[in-house]
Parts: C-alpha cells; sequence; structure tokens
C-alpha cells in the first residue's frame, strides 16, 4: 500500500475503533486474509487444472514452464525460473523431466557454457496447443455470474496488490 493510501486508512480509522476497523479491511467476514483466499482460489483452480492436464500426463509445475515458453519464445534457464517464480536450483529436476520427455530442449549458451536456453520442442508445442483452450474455458467458467465491470475491478485490485508487494520486496522476483 503507497504511503498515501495507508494515511488515508489510518485518517478514516481515527479513534478507539482504529484496531477493529483496520481488522475489517484486512479479514474477510469469515476471517479470512486477501493471502488467505489466494491460497484457497490457487488451490481450487490448480484441482481443475490437474483434471486436464491430466488427459497429457503433465503437472501443474511443468505445465507453467511450458506456458512461459510458448508465450514468449526461447528463454534463458535463469530468466524462465524468475519468470515460472521456481528456484533455478528447483528448475533443474523439472527440466530434466520435460526434456526426456521432448517437450523442451537445453541449449548451451555459446558465450557462455555455464548458461542453457530453454524452448519448447514441437512436442511441448503441441501439448500447449492441445490443452491451452481447455484450461481458459475452464478459467472463464469460474468467472460465470462476475460482470464485466466487477471483473475490471478485481484486476485492477489485483495489480495495485501486485506493484504494492513488488514494492516491498524491492523487485527482488519477478514472477509472471
Amino acid at each position: 500500500m503507497s504511503k498515501s493510501s495507508s494515511n488515508e486508512v489510518d485518517e478514516a480509522l481515527e479513534g478507539p475503533e482504529a484496531a477493529a476497523g483496520r481488522r475489517t479491511v484486512v479479514f474477510d467476514d469469515r476471517g479470512r486474509t486477501v493471502p488467505w483466499m489466494a491460497r484457497t482460489l490457487y488451490r481450487l483452480y490448480e484441482n481443475q487444472a490437474q483434471k486436464v492436464l491430466d488427459k497429457e500426463g503433465v503437472s501443474a509445475a511443468h505445465w507453467f514452464y511450458l506456458r512461459v515458453l510458448a508465450e514468449r519464445g526461447e528463454m534463458n534457464q535463469l530468466e524462465l525460473s524468475k519468470r515460472v517464480g521456481i528456484a533455478s536450483t528447483t528448475a533443474v529436476p523439472a527440466l530434466d523431466s520435460m526434456e526426456k520427455r521432448k517437450l523442451v530442449q537445453r541449449t548451451r549458451d555459446p558465450m557462455d557454457r555455464r548458461k542453457y536456453y530453454v524452448s519448447l520442442q514441437d512436442e511441448g508445442r503441441r501439448v500447449v496447443d492441445a490443452l491451452l483452450p481447455e484450461l481458459t474455458e475452464m478459467i472463464a467458467a469460474s468467472l460465470e455470474g462476475v460482470s464485466a465491470k466487477d471483473l475490471r475491478v478485481f484486476w485492477k485490485v489485483m495489480h495495485q496488490i501486485e506493484a504494492n508487494l513488488t514494492l516491498m520486496s524491492q523487485g527482488d522476483s519477478a514472477i509472471d
């Protein structure tokens, strides 16, 4: 939250009710915070997505790599790990597994042999092309009953929270 937004909340909550007021800003009517609800939604989405991903024998973790590579093209392994939001050391076994399945290919950087570039192979592209429409439909179905206006507000709020957290972390993560 920016200092001005934080000050606006503080001003609106002055007096003995301030602590209780802050609680109502941070918690919903069931006592859940935004991170708790985000985690709940993530787990529900992951559960539904895995049903689709199972058709091609792809884990949710592997899907993130495939999706980023499909959107952005060849990337160095470190940047790919940052985009997926997974430590580069954790990426190695995942990429090994995907490479064995011929979903991705790693090639050494000719200028710095310590670095690798990762790209989709034809099979990886086929898997993304086969799964993305059904995953997109599942996400769209989850938004049923939400108006376009409410969805625009939702995105605005989510982007503001992302900006606040990114500022708080001083940009130490590059998560898409």
